[in-house]
């Protein structure tokens, strides 16, 4: 009988603890593949930082910064580089949703985009990131 009363005190509390702590949920679905969408899911929820990123394709252009081999380098990092453009990019967004506490709750949008002139070398390499409030229904 103690035993049992122990248990039930402990699911209790335990469930009783719960509801004071607020969840989020985040889907990265709507980032394209790629090595980017991996370092956006290791550093979320932190800021990007665009010499990170640079640091990432700076790995894959093994001592050659030329125009083409920079193109090269995003490219196989999942930026997309359009011939009639002269610029490489990256557009995808993670939906969080948070329930609980005693903030409310709420959905938004994490917004990035990211964009390389391979002419104009490495350091080019720019960061967009902003919140919306997300009012599409689903995740």
């Amino acid at each position: 009988m103690k035993k049992k009363l122990f248990v039930s005190m402990v699911l209790l509390f335990s469930a009783g603890c719960d509801l004071g702590f607020p969840r989020i949920y985040v889907n990265y679905d709507h980032l394209p593949e790629g090595e980017i969408k991996e370092f956006i899911i290791k550093t979320f929820p932190n800021d990007l930082e665009s010499n990170e990123l640079g640091n990432l394709i700076q790995l894959h252009l093994s001592g050659n910064n030329s125009a083409e081999n920079i193109r090269n380098a995003a490219s196989r990092i999942g930026m997309i580089c359009q011939t009639e453009k002269d610029f490489c990019e990256y557009n995808g967004y993670i939906r969080t949703r948070a329930t609980g506490g005693y903030s409310g709750s709420g959905r938004a949008k994490h917004i990035y985009r990211i964009i390389i002139f391979p002419n104009a070398g490495v350091n080019s390499l720019r960061v967009d990131e902003k919140i919306v409030e997300d009012t599409e229904k689903g995740t």
